[in-house]
C-alpha cells in the first residue's frame, strides 16, 4: 500500500486524484491512506507537489509532469467492447464508442469499441487490470508504446486500412 509521509502540506492534490477515496484528511493538515481502500495504483504520486507519498516498497513517489503522467490507451484491434474497462473506470472516463468501419465484424471485434477520456483519466490501472483481452494498456504519455497506439488509432479512424494482424480465414466455423 502507498502511504503518506509527514512532510505532507494538506494541498488535496492526492486526495483529489484518488480513484478510489482512499485517502483522506484535512486542508492544510497532514492527509492519510486507507488501506483497506489503496488499490496500489500510484495515481497519488504522481501529482504530490511535497514529495510526500512513498510506494508499496517504501520508495519516494515522483511527481510527473502532465504531458508524462500515465494515460489508458486502447489497442482498438484487440477491443471487443465487453465493457469490462467502462464498468471499472472509477472515474467515467471511458466509454464505448462505433468502431472505425475497417475493425467492425473483423476479429472478433465488436461494433463498439473503447474510448478513453484521456484529458480526465489518471492512469490507476483499473481499466488495464480488468480488461481480459489485453486491449488496454497504463502508460507514459510520452512512451513509444503509447505513439504508436495514438499512430495506429489515427489510420484506424482515417479508414481503407487493412488489420496489423487479419483474423486467420484457415480456421474451421
Amino acid at each position: 500500500m502507498y502511504t503518506i509521509i509527514d512532510n505532507c502540506t494538506g494541498c488535496t492534490a492526492c486526495e483529489k486524484r484518488c480513484p478510489t477515496s482512499a485517502i483522506h484528511g484535512v486542508k492544510k493538515e497532514m492527509f492519510f491512506i486507507d488501506a483497506e481502500l489503496c488499490i496500489d495504483c500510484g495515481a497519488c504520486g504522481v501529482v504530490c507537489p511535497d514529495d510526500a507519498i512513498l510506494d508499496s516498497y517504501g520508495r519516494l513517489c515522483e511527481q510527473i509532469k502532465g504531458a508524462d503522467r500515465p494515460k489508458a490507451f486502447v489497442e482498438l484491434e484487440k477491443c471487443t467492447g465487453c465493457v469490462y474497462c467502462v464498468n471499472s473506470c472509477p472515474f467515467d472516463v471511458i466509454t464505448m464508442e462505433v468502431a472505425p468501419p475497417v475493425l467492425q465484424g473483423l476479429g472478433g471485434i465488436s461494433e463498439r469499441i473503447a474510448v478513453v477520456e484521456t484529458k480526465r483519466c489518471t492512469g490507476c490501472t483499473v481499466c488495464e487490470l480488468d480488461c481480459p483481452y489485453d486491449a488496454i494498456h497504463i502508460w507514459k504519455q510520452s512512451d513509444p508504446r503509447a505513439k504508436l497506439t495514438e499512430q495506429r488509432t489515427k489510420e484506424l479512424w482515417a479508414g481503407g486500412l487493412e488489420l496489423a494482424s487479419p483474423p486467420d480465414s484457415n480456421k474451421a466455423a
